[in-house]
């Protein structure tokens, strides 16, 4: 049965795993679009086929590009015009050119056939070049205005394999680098929004599902008696996401929450809770300065934000400092130290720390490959410009995001399994202690008969005594035999002695101490409790069964050369029903529910010490175990 029973964990762990998985790879697929804008610019490292031609004071020569960094080319300083000419080999139904005019002239031309000029009513020189005079140039610029234009222009349907050719010309003290177009449709820009939504909306779904499950597992865990307040930190950090990426998405942009908020600094600032959460589930005293750090932090990037914005109120760049970094390094280091701290695991931790390593793998992985599409499939440019430079250029927004995907994720399968595994136990204990209750009670309804028939005994000792004189007044020796052997045993169910006026504390008391008192275990009572108290039968019989029942295997653990000894104390003060019982107890660590067979009598004692508004004191002594409780009676 066990064997099928783990069968079976093990196909539906697979066939959630097979579902998650083609969940993911629906969304990814929905989140990308081979009709795409693509942009025919030159790079230090990456050439489109273009070729270059420069308007010069010596007249029209052959240029070779020169960067001064990896986007931005070096102009000679005499160039007025620049010519760039490349064969069409992007075959992009109904393609338009799309480029951005920063107060210069430009022209376009296919095959020599002229598509755009700004500069129309000039003539031309031998090599189609002309030369704007200042009148003509203050008409180009009042019609561009002072703000960059965006112009855009459809193609022939057989542009394929024809020569194209941008010129770019410029006002004498207002050199500009060539502008390149880009080349694209209305099918391609209407497609790649529509997956840009279809993306943004599952992550934002998927951020607040997650946000939702957090404070789902936190309540749970409350009804259980288990509630962490930490996860809530973990649901504020789920929070703090999809307010980000709502921010950041498309529908925000167009939508009056990018107007009425204004939530850049979560950029910054979003992975707070998170790195608290991780801090807080340290061992130590040392996550106190972590928790310190981290708060600094936050402070300080929140005050960083605030006077960047000032200084720069229209600059929307990210830039994630390597402060972020520093913070973000040391809180998994010290993670990791807290984890590898343990030198002994059982196989099901080895198990779980394997698990999670394949997630941080997979997480890392899948970050990057998104990155890397996000870079139309350049890897070494992903790797070189968005990891090595940014990095060095002091941009770590790259490897910050990477790095907190990964311990997010591992964070929140980390969360759901320990709540799966603690509501399981939560339903075990229940279970447990659901049956060792109706078990209780059965015992002590046998104990009540047995107390009824005891108490008719007494009852009728006196006819029996009378019945014994007439028959011994006859001389029949035989038959007053027979009766007192009847009798006697009748008298082996009589309660070897009475402890207190309750009947259910005295047959609870006396099943386990007349128990103990047999092995050879010292007993000491004091059961001050009258007949009657306003408790109920059931609370009571669970809390001192589990109580002595301990008491009675603690000692039982004790060789029996040492000293054993069990002392009981019941007796009211007020409304208040004050219970202790002191044990020898071998000298263990840990606490005692921590023991294998153990932890679900001290679950139930301390769920009937709560129900009457009280705490299960426990306190471990050099060769005892204590045990306290005051449970607070409604008077009668």
């Amino acid at each position: 049965m066990r064997r099928l029973s783990g069968r079976r964990y093990v196909l539906g762990v697979a066939a959630t795993v097979v579902v998650s998985a083609m969940i993911l790879a629906v969304f990814s697929l929905l989140g990308a679009t081979e009709k795409t804008d693509q942009s025919l610019g030159d790079m230090e490292d990456t050439r489109f086929g273009w070729r270059y031609e420069v308007l010069g004071d010596e007249g029209v020569r052959a240029y070779e590009p020169v960067f001064v960094d990896q986007f931005t080319l070096q102009l000679p300083e005499d160039a007025r015009a620049v010519r760039i000419t490349r064969t069409m080999t992007e075959d992009i139904p109904q393609a338009e050119l799309e480029w951005v005019s920063y107060q210069d002239g430009v022209e376009v031309a296919l095959d020599g056939v002229l598509l755009y000029t700004d500069l129309s009513e000039l003539a031309r020189d031998a090599d189609g070049f002309v030369h704007p005079d200042e009148e003509q140039w203050e008409r180009v610029w009042r019609q561009q205005g002072e703000t960059p234009r965006t112009t855009r222009m459809t193609l022939p349907g057989d542009y394929l394999g024809q020569e194209l050719a941008v010129t770019t010309y410029f006002r004498e003290g207002y050199g500009q680098m060539p502008e390149y177009p880009s080349l694209g449709s209305e099918d391609s820009e209407a497609a790649l929004y529509v997956v840009i939504s279809v993306r943004e909306n599952a992550v934002m779904t998927v951020y607040a599902l997650l946000a939702l499950l957090m404070a789902g597992v936190f309540l749970v865990d409350t009804y259980n008696r288990n509630g962490d307040g930490r996860t809530l930190l973990l649901s504020l950090y789920f929070l703090l996401l999809f307010l980000r990426e709502a921010y950041g998405s498309t529908a925000g942009y167009y939508s009056i929450l990018s107007s009425r908020l204004d939530l850049r600094f979560l950029e910054w600032v979003y992975m707070a809770p998170l790195y608290l959460y991780l801090v807080l589930r340290l061992k130590g005293r040392w996550k106190w300065g972590l928790c310190a750090l981290v708060a600094a932090w936050t402070v300080y990037e929140i005050v960083r934000e605030l006077i960047w914005k000032h200084a720069y109120p229209d600059n929307t760049a990210v830039l994630v400092g390597p402060e972020t970094l520093a913070v973000l390094l040391a809180v998994m280091a010290a993670l990791a130290a807290d984890t590898l701290r343990r030198k002994e695991r059982t196989k099901q931790e080895k198990r779980r720390m394997l698990f999670y390593g394949l997630v941080a793998i997979g997480t890392a992985v899948f970050y990057m490959l998104n990155r890397i599409h996000a870079w139309d499939g350049d890897f070494a440019g992903f790797f070189r410009y968005e990891l090595w430079l940014s990095l060095r250029d002091g941009n770590c927004w790259s490897w910050v995001s990477m790095l907190t995907a990964v311990i997010s994720w591992m964070t929140v399968l980390m969360v759901i399994s320990e709540a799966i595994r603690r509501t399981l136990a939560t339903h075990r204990t229940m279970d447990v202690l659901r049956e060792r209750e109706r078990q209780t009670m059965a015992g002590y309804h046998r104990l009540l008969a047995s107390e009824e028939g005891t108490r008719a005994l007494h009852h009728e000792m006196r006819h029996h005594m009378l019945a014994l004189s007439a028959i011994l007044a006859d001389g029949d020796a035989e038959r007053a035999h027979r009766y007192v052997d009847a009798v006697a045993d009748d008298l082996e169910h009589l309660p070897t002695g009475r402890y207190c006026q309750n009947i259910l504390v005295d047959m609870i008391a006396g099943s386990f101490l007349d128990q103990a008192a047999g092995e050879g275990i010292q007993v000491e009572h004091h059961l001050n409790v009258p007949e009657k108290m306003n408790i109920a039968d059931e609370d009571l019989s669970v809390f001192l069964s589990n109580m002595l029942q301990n008491a009675l295997e603690a000692c039982r653990r004790i060789d029996q050369s040492q000293e054993r000894k069990i002392w009981v104390d019941m007796h009211l003060r007020g409304n208040f029903l004050c219970v202790q019982c002191v044990n020898s107890a071998p000298d263990e660590t840990g606490e005692p529910e921590q023991r294998e067979g153990h932890g679900y009598g001290l679950a139930a004692m301390r769920a009937v010490a709560e129900k009457y508004n009280s705490v299960l004191l426990l306190e471990r002594m050099s060769g005892m175990f204590s045990v306290t409780s005051d449970f607070c009676l409604e008077k009668l």
